[in-house]
């Protein structure tokens, strides 16, 4: 089972201030004008990291581009012209994105950028938001859980959705009576509140709810406390050498009767070590983001070995940025139009239902042009956005496997199911 784990390990740590931005551009003719028509190639910029540590964030971004490229040019480009895609470093620096940005609007001749990922969007969405470009954007950042600005649109799950799976979860699960337990990381402290208000939505009760200092000798007293208050259930995330005190605390003190509930962190290899692998699969589940079958995966899949390789993998997330470039033509074609307002009017209607449910570009771009309302499913999910522009889902549920030491799927908490449960 392939996994999208958006947000493991250090790039959690970012998560308040990481988001990326999508815009379309088309260029050949007028940018600016009502209704325009493209004379020339459309294009697209991608804005991201592509020097530095995180330069797999901008290289992830730019192959699923590519793929989303081949796969429209094949099926006749957009409103009968080739899509372009340009690309500039903004090396996830704000002070660096700046001129970057404006490298993509000018000498690309571009009206918008697909990107970018981390800080750098303080700087960049200023830009192109005032230019009314509509812009799908990737990454966590719990800010624009109730984004306010009509030209953004996030396609992929906030990171408060993890918290909202992980308290759906446990609460299918039949538990009602929860305990929060989280190192004091900044990282971490993101998660108690959608857990608490989601699974108190859900009609759960938190009894307990700790932070505790990481790597300490001892957290028997903290362990005592919470095993006092009776919880069915166990939230927890911190680092692994925490983890490997805190399970013997409570293994000293109750067997481990009380089940947990973790993030991806705690479904990470250093942390699965740190307790064993049986322990894990004993006493706990880590819920995280998963990957999509059907139609659009498969097609994704297909245009990705023909541009890339069949022997090659796709990098993690290069099907969020597929899937925006794909419902932004889409959008286009939706407009029958190159300008900023009408591409935005039209990019909340090709992937929302009602609509007939389509897959691939061409099955998509033939029923818009038979004036059929189309719902655009993506390779990375449903991007059926609510009122604030998010999308949800899908997470699943994961034990771990002692013999193998792999991650075993055991349930999946849909987008629907997301939604209905998010506070």
């Amino acid at each position: 089972m392939t996994v999208n784990r958006r947000n493991v390990g250090t790039w959690r740590m970012v998560a308040t201030s990481v988001a990326a931005i999508f815009v379309i551009a088309a260029c050949g003719g007028s940018s600016s004008s009502s209704g325009k028509l493209p004379t020339g190639p459309v294009t697209m910029g991608v804005l991201s990291c592509f020097t530095g540590t995180l330069a797999s964030l901008g290289q992830a971004m730019l192959q699923g581009s590519q793929v989303a490229q081949k796969a429209i040019n094949d099926a006749g480009g957009i409103l009968g012209q080739q899509l372009q895609i340009n690309h500039a470093d903004t090396q996830c620096d704000e002070a660096d994105s700046v001129p970057a940005v404006h490298q993509l609007l000018g000498a690309s001749n571009v009206v918008g950028i697909i990107g970018p990922e981390t800080q750098e969007i303080n700087a960049v969405a200023p830009i192109v938001s005032s230019a009314k470009i509509p812009t799908q954007f990737q990454g966590g950042s719990t800010l624009f859980d109730k984004n306010a600005n009509p030209y953004l649109w996030r396609d992929s799950p906030s990171d408060s959705q993890l918290g909202v799976a992980m308290a759906l979860y446990a609460y299918n699960k039949g538990y009602r009576n929860a305990a929060l337990v989280f190192y004091s990381d900044i990282a971490a402290q993101t998660f108690p509140p959608p857990i608490t208000n989601t699974f108190t939505k859900l009609g759960g009760k938190v009894v307990k709810s700790i932070t505790i200092a990481p790597d300490q000798t001892s957290y028997r007293t903290n362990v005592q406390d919470v095993i006092s208050s009776n919880p069915d259930v166990i939230f927890t995330q911190t680092d692994a050498a925490t983890a490997a005190v805190l399970f013997k605390n409570f293994k000293d003190l109750n067997n481990l009767a009380i089940p947990f509930v973790g993030t991806d962190v705690t479904g990470g290899d250093d942390y699965l070590k740190a307790i064993t692998y049986q322990v894990a699969h004993d006493h706990l589940i880590s819920v995280y983001g998963t990957s999509v079958s059907g139609a659009a995966a498969d097609e994704f899949n297909k245009q990705f070995a023909a541009v890339i390789g069949a022997n090659q993998q796709p990098l993690a997330n290069a099907n969020y940025a597929y899937d925006s470039v794909i419902s932004q033509a889409l959008a286009i074609d939706k407009a029958n139009s190159i300008n900023g307002p009408d591409i935005n009017a039209a990019l909340g209607t090709v992937s929302n239902p009602p609509g007939t449910q389509c897959y691939t570009y061409k099955a998509c771009y033939d029923l818009i042009k038979a004036g059929t309302k189309i719902n655009y499913e993506g390779a990375s999910g449903p991007l059926d956005y609510n009122q604030y522009h998010n999308v949800f889902g899908p997470y699943a549920a994961f034990q771990q496997d002692p013999g193998t030491g792999q991650q075993v799927q055991i349930q999946v908490l849909s987008a629907a199911d997301l939604a209905a449960a998010t506070p």
